[in-house]
Order: C-alpha cells, then structure tokens, then sequence
C-alpha cells in the first residue's frame, strides 16, 4: 500500500513542479499587448496548465504525502523543513494563480527586468531544496534544540 501512495506521491509533485516551472516560463515572457491572438492564446495556456494539470497535481501531492507521513510514521526535523518549503511551493502556485487573475482582467503589463529570472529561479530553488531534504535527509537543527534543557 505505501509503495503505490509513494508513487502516487512522486508523480504527482512531478507533475505539480513541471507546472509551476511551465506557469514561470510563461510568466517570465508575456505576448506584446498589441497582438490579441497571442494574448487570448497565452491566457488559455497558463489556465490550462494552472486549472487543469498544476491545482490538481498540487492538491493530490499534499495528499498522498500526508497519507505517506501517516503510513511510515516518518518523523525527523528534515521533514518540519519539507514542510516549509512545500508551503512556500504552495504560495508560489497562489501567486501564479494571481497573476492568472490579473491577466484576466486585461494584459499584464512588461514585467521590470529583474521579475522573469525571478519567476523562474522562485521554482527552481525550492523544488531543488525539496529533492535535497527528502534525498540526504539532513538533521536540521531548529532553534528550540539549541537552548539550554533543565
């Protein structure tokens, strides 16, 4: 049974971090404002992806590893920091969902030279860190383990 949950769990925050990365690369380049095919055709994209393939995918990772942590009583202070960073997954794909809004109501407008390497190194980085923490399994030392016991 946990084999299949750990499956499951793989290929869906595969599929999570493909689109997030995908949502970055066409956040980072947006179509001129002037060509309106190219607009319509950009926005049905990035709601395909965030719609139909990066929520779901996002919400079956949770899952399943949730379901994995209570199957292997897993524990370790490498998987409080996991955690965070999957948190931090989780408000990348909201802020991705924003700008979905925003594009929406009208085209995003020339994002400033320093937000498309952003958009991308965001994802890059933590799904990066998360393979690391959940590959090495490092002892993270948290704040409350350094003071002093009575």
């Amino acid at each position: 049974m946990a084999a299949w949950v750990m499956s499951a769990h793989i290929v869906t925050l595969g599929l999570w971090s493909a689109a997030l990365l995908i949502l970055a690369g066409l956040y980072a380049a947006p179509p001129a404002a002037d060509e309106r095919a190219a607009l319509h055709r950009h926005a049905l994209m990035c709601r395909y992806v965030f719609v139909i393939l990066g929520s779901p995918a996002a919400v079956l990772a949770i899952l399943t590893g949730s379901a994995l942590v209570a199957l292997r009583g897993v524990d370790g202070s490498w998987l409080l920091a996991k955690l965070a960073v999957v948190a931090m997954m989780g408000m990348y794909h909201v802020y991705c969902g924003h700008l979905l809004h925003a594009q929406e109501q009208g085209p995003l407008p020339a994002p400033p030279f320093w937000k498309p390497p952003l958009l991308i190194l965001v994802p890059i980085l933590l799904i990066s860190t998360i393979l690391v923490l959940v590959l090495a399994k490092p002892d993270v030392v948290l704040e409350y383990q350094l003071a002093p016991q009575p």
